[in-house]
């Protein structure tokens, strides 16, 4: 046997464990990482240019992560359980993330914390407006959200 040879099968055993463990995702375009860029006032028709925020939405499987890249700390990350079905995108279960010291969910009392994200209530229900692989644009009652993918 020569040594050509043994490396193809051992390197075909070892795609062979590693793939299957790879986690697929069904999101489609929605999944990874989001700029916010601008934001509406359904109710005033104000706009705001969000450009220089650096405020992020991310998904990831059945998670969405949120962060404020302005402030230069990670101890601020808040996630999310979230459902997206066709032009529907629920938003659920905001939870503060923090791997030391165990994640802890958000009260009511504290959702405040979230609405600069543009998450005004929870759940959130938002029409998808626009979807690809680099505009996601989304509305509730209160916002309209448009983000772009860098």
């Amino acid at each position: 046997m020569n040594r050509r040879f043994a490396f193809n099968i051992v390197f075909a055993l070892l795609l062979g464990f590693l793939l299957p463990s790879c986690e697929v995702s069904d999101n489609g375009d929605l999944d990874g990482f989001w700029y916010l860029t601008r934001l509406d006032s359904i109710q005033t028709g104000t706009t705001v240019d969000m450009h220089n925020r650096q405020l992020t939405w991310s998904f990831q499987k059945n998670l969405m992560q949120t962060f404020d890249g302005s402030q230069d700390h990670w101890d601020t990350i808040t996630m999310f359980r979230f459902e997206h079905t066709g032009k529907q995108l629920i938003i659920s279960e905001p939870f503060i993330y923090d791997r030391l010291n165990g994640d802890k969910f958000l009260t009511p009392d504290r959702y405040w914390e979230i609405r600069h994200y543009g998450i005004n209530s929870v759940p959130d229900i938002f029409t998808v407006d626009k979807l690809n692989r680099k505009h996601l644009n989304v509305h509730d009652d209160v916002l309209r959200l448009y983000f772009e993918k860098r």
